[in-house]
């Protein structure tokens, strides 16, 4: 599929956040759902104070991991007023099965708002962002892995698999097995 030629950023895209440092390629993708690359303990400890990233927006509650390899527990407070969630989501080889838990916690309401980060916040956080996007919002794919390649979250073009997986999806089929699994808990 190919994107879209260049031109003015669409309204519709992830927005930068200026947060902190510690929440590197921070984006807006709306009120429930955030992306970066991995967040330092400063930015972790940034989200437990529960500010609001965006004007109108509730805080943080849920931080959802993409690494294969996890920092995130050793770098929050225990007790932590944030929901640590972790998906070994391996960018080499997704799995579907990935997608639906990711899906699941971006879709359940006690969870939202969630921020969704992997090493860099581009490959596998795109492909999770781009997935919700077409899944959840309702976009074609091709408008979806437009925002993935060019919405300047830093998208390597090593990764092509990421974007063919995105292609062959079954929307349906995805969209009935989060229904059918339900919220997560």
């Amino acid at each position: 599929t190919a994107p879209a030629a260049p031109g003015p950023r669409p309204a519709s895209w992830a927005r930068s956040v200026a947060a902190s440092p510690g929440l590197p390629n921070l984006h807006r993708v709306n009120a429930s759902l955030y992306r970066s690359a991995q967040p330092s303990r400063a930015g972790l400890v940034l989200l437990e104070l529960r500010p609001s990233l965006a004007i109108g927006d509730a805080p943080i509650n849920t931080v959802v991991s993409l690494r294969v390899f996890n920092d995130d527990p050793s770098l929050v407070a225990t007790p932590s007023n944030l929901r640590l969630e972790e998906i070994s989501f391996k960018t080499w080889h997704p799995e579907d099965e990935d997608v639906v838990k990711f899906l699941r916690i971006a879709t359940t309401p006690a969870l939202l708002p969630v921020l969704v980060h992997c090493r860099h916040g581009s490959d596998r956080t795109g492909t999770m962002v781009a997935v919700y996007r077409v899944v959840v919002e309702g976009w074609t794919k091709a408008e979806a892995m437009d925002e993935m390649i060019n919405g300047g979250f830093g998208f390597h073009p090593l990764w092509q698999n990421l974007l063919r997986y995105i292609d062959a999806l079954d929307v349906d089929a995805l969209r009935a097995e989060v229904e059918a699994q339900g919220p997560w808990q």
